[in-house]
């Protein structure tokens, strides 16, 4: 199973883009600082109790949504994901096309 920091982080993340809030807005209106909130996406850390009802708040979604990860062990997503990268890192397009050809 995959650590619990890495996938509430990555949801957090993608909570956070899905309203379009930069790192540094989202922090100022949870009321953190925006490393913080860097280290929490980065699974570094872990958000305290007071953190994580601020983030429900203004993320607009519930505990469970916040939890819900099943989606992102899912092909498609990783398919998503990988495909973004792809579009903006030339040396990972460069090293993938190595690997598969």
């Amino acid at each position: 199973m995959d650590d619990i920091k890495k996938l509430l982080g990555q949801r957090i993340r993608e909570l956070r883009k899905r309203k379009k809030y930069t790192q540094e807005k989202l922090a100022e209106i949870i009321g953190i600082e925006p490393r913080n909130l860097l280290k929490i996406e980065n699974a570094q850390t872990f958000p305290r109790a007071q953190t994580l009802q601020k983030l429900l708040e203004t993320l607009e979604c519930t505990p469970n949504e916040l939890f819900n990860c099943e989606h992102m062990n899912s092909t498609d997503y990783m398919r998503k994901k990988v495909l973004e990268r792809i579009k903006t890192d030339d040396e990972l397009v460069k090293l993938i096309y190595k690997i598969i050809m």
